[in-house]
């Protein structure tokens, strides 16, 4: 039995258990920092303490955040399982099909809203003053339901091929597909922001209005460059584990063990990917650092900033205006 189904050497011996209780070991770490972190960034969007991220790139975050909080919640713990029954040499008692799907799904779900978050970081470089009208929050909210009502369907196919037949349909229609995407746009992209520098240089830096654009053009810039290094870690992720797919299936000289570290390797490292992204944003951006702040301290902030509010209003009026000056 192999997790993505029946390899040729898997018919022949089993994975040695300590690569299975190594992948299972793996698993747990990154099951809680995948949820931890994604966790944060969806409520961090949608609770939206500080008033400053609602927007649509943002809700493409969260929509590549609950693909990835998929993985935490039921391809992880689901992996660790596998392993530990393929290390103690007892039988997985659930169709593998139930970890397969919501990988897919959630595989899926992630690479088109990388693709999504392609698109909207080239609208909002090359049509600066369109953008808003070409991209408004509710049509945004229409991607991200296509998004997932094609994530939710397509990877039925699965059931009509079997693992070995999708893992190839699936790495060369949806993952090349955003690959191009990518590709092709961030080309673009490099074109209007080198343009962009030449501008800025011969602006008047007195001008407020010139202030203000270059000030805004910035920001467009710094939220790009971030999500260049989620698109790098993503390639960094898939790129591997594509090739991974054809070592597994095509190396006939290659030994049943090697063949065990790449299939997992394969499969870990996609999984990887789903908890280094909220990581990135904390990193990069001031509004989702003091956004998690606030969703991790709120009550005790809140309760406290009350207390204080109420001694205040409690003091006689000329002791608060004394305080005030």
């Amino acid at each position: 039995m192999s997790l993505f189904g029946e390899y040729p050497c898997i018919n022949q011996t089993i994975a040695p258990s300590y690569i299975s209780f190594t992948s299972a070991a793996i698993s747990v770490p990154m099951c809680l920092f995948t949820i931890a972190g994604n966790l944060l960034v969806v409520l961090a969007i949608f609770v939206d303490p500080n008033k400053d991220l609602k927007s649509p790139f943002n809700y493409f975050v969260a929509n590549l955040a609950i693909s990835d909080l998929v993985v935490g919640f039921v391809v992880d713990p689901l992996s660790f399982a596998y392993h530990l029954s393929e290390g103690t040499s007892r039988k997985y008692p659930a169709p593998l099909a139930y970890i397969h799907m919501p990988y897919f799904i959630s595989c899926t779900a992630s690479v088109l809203s990388l693709a999504a978050l392609t698109v909207d970081r080239f609208l909002a470089i090359t049509s600066p003053l369109t953008y808003r009208t070409k991209l408004n929050p509710k049509r945004a909210g229409f991607v991200a339901a296509g998004i997932w009502a094609f994530s939710l369907s397509f990877p039925f196919v699965y059931f009509v091929t079997g693992y070995l037949t999708y893992a190839f349909v699936f790495a060369h229609t949806v993952i090349i597909f955003t690959f191009l995407v990518m590709l092709i746009t961030y080309y673009k992209i490099f074109r209007v922001l080198k343009n962009q520098v030449k501008q800025w240089d011969s602006m008047d830096q007195t001008n407020v209005d010139n202030h203000a654009k270059r000030k805004a053009a910035r920001w467009e810039q710094k939220v790009t460059k971030t999500f260049m290094i989620v698109l790098a870690l993503f390639l960094a992720c898939y790129l591997p584990s594509c090739i991974s797919i054809y070592i597994t299936n095509l190396c006939s000289a290659c030994s049943c063990t090697f063949i065990h570290w790449v299939r997992d390797f394969h499969f870990l490292l996609i999984l990887s990917n789903s908890g280094v992204n909220p990581f990135v944003y904390a990193w990069r951006f001031d509004n989702f650092r003091k956004a998690f702040v606030q969703l991790l301290y709120c009550k005790k902030c809140f309760w406290r900033r009350q207390a204080i509010t109420v001694e205040f209003h409690t003091f006689p009026e000329s002791t608060t205006t004394e305080i005030t000056e």
